[in-house]
């Protein structure tokens, strides 16, 4: 008996070691190797159910709101004050209020980002709600008599700030014209790119050697999605919705599908010397606009002449206004006068 115990509790205490080695093992393979989780979602937007009703009544004894259900799906955080909503598609006079109490409506709580652990975990963004009117939940929309039923479009246009980050890694090699086969990196290739999950992406990065010590990069900006940006040179977040996202039409011509761009190594290592981007202003920084919803941007850096080989990691970020849209349809039915 004693003898089947100890061989019993020997058992036990392998099957425990072995899978707390597998446990062990399995956290520190799989840990991520990438910065960001990825994806081209920024905010999205859905109605409640029954916020607005699908259908109601005409003789204003049906009351009820617009409760929009906002989630940060992206990795980039939106401050509460740097998102706005405009309620649109019908004359709110119909309906017991004015335009003041379909503007500007800001959500209850900040957005914050979609993340990432160490290990590969990830926590959701915040979920959060932007009611009309203006008032809030002891504010009411109330239709007024009409001649039959009617049709209504509700749509809610929201104006946000959202960023991208992005980073890659240039090849950087003692002797970059004869390049060795065993070279850690080939300084002519396309480059892998990292990018955060948001509505404009970086794609199609590539490097080729101009000289000794001289390298140029190009990489395309894309929209990705069905959603507008906006952005200018005065760096305007959406105070308001017409600030942001502008519909005069003169503004918007001017700013419509612009992007900031930032590259933010690549100006400050000893490594790279006079930096320039065409297009943009200051050679590292700018504003530039999509045409067909895409801009290729091309760089050229002089490198030091006393380097070791490496892969040198480059950040870039994205700047910019997303303008999106979700809508409704509601159906108010005519009570016949009795």
């Amino acid at each position: 008996m004693n003898k089947r115990y100890y061989i019993l509790a020997l058992l036990i205490c392998l099957i425990l070691l072995v899978s707390a080695c597998k446990r062990g093992g399995a956290s520190a393979g799989t840990a991520p190797r990438t910065p960001f989780i990825g994806g081209t979602a920024g905010i999205s937007m859905n109605f409640e159910k029954d916020s607005p009703p699908p259908e109601v009544t005409d003789d204003e004894s049906f009351a009820f709101n617009v409760i929009l259900r906002l989630k940060n799906e992206g990795e980039a955080k939106v401050d509460k004050n740097d998102i706005k909503f405009n309620l649109v598609g019908f004359d709110p006079n119909d309906f017991g209020k004015n335009f003041d109490d379909l503007k500007d409506v800001q959500p209850e709580d900040t957005l914050e980002s979609k993340k990432r652990d160490a290990e590969g975990n990830i926590v959701e963004g915040t979920t959060t709600f932007a009611t009309f009117p203006k008032g809030g939940l002891d504010d009411f929309f109330k239709p007024k008599k009409f001649s039959g039923n009617t049709e209504f479009t509700f749509r809610v246009d929201s104006c946000y700030h959202y960023k991208t980050e992005v980073n890659t890694k240039l090849c950087v090699l003692k002797d970059m014209i004869n390049v060795r086969d065993d070279a850690i990196c080939k300084p002519t290739s396309s480059r892998t790119v990292h990018s955060s999950s948001a509505p404009v992406q970086i794609t199609n990065f590539r490097q080729s050697v101009v000289g000794k010590d001289k390298i140029t990069f190009s990489f395309d900006v894309a929209l990705s999605g069905n959603v507008d940006v906006f952005w200018d040179k005065q760096e305007s977040k959406p105070t308001n919705f017409d600030n942001g996202c502008p519909r005069d039409p003169r503004t918007r011509r001017e700013r419509e599908s612009n992007v900031g761009i930032e590259i933010i190594e690549i100006p400050t290592d000893p490594i790279f010397q006079n930096p320039k981007c065409g297009g943009l202003d200051s050679g590292h920084k700018g504003v530039v606009k999509l045409v067909g919803g895409k801009r290729t941007i091309t760089c050229t850096t002089d490198l030091v002449s006393d380097r070791l080989d490496l892969e040198k990691t480059v950040g870039i970020n994205l700047i910019y206004n997303v303008l999106d849209n979700k809508e409704t349809k509601i159906l108010v039915k005519h009570l016949a006068e009795t």
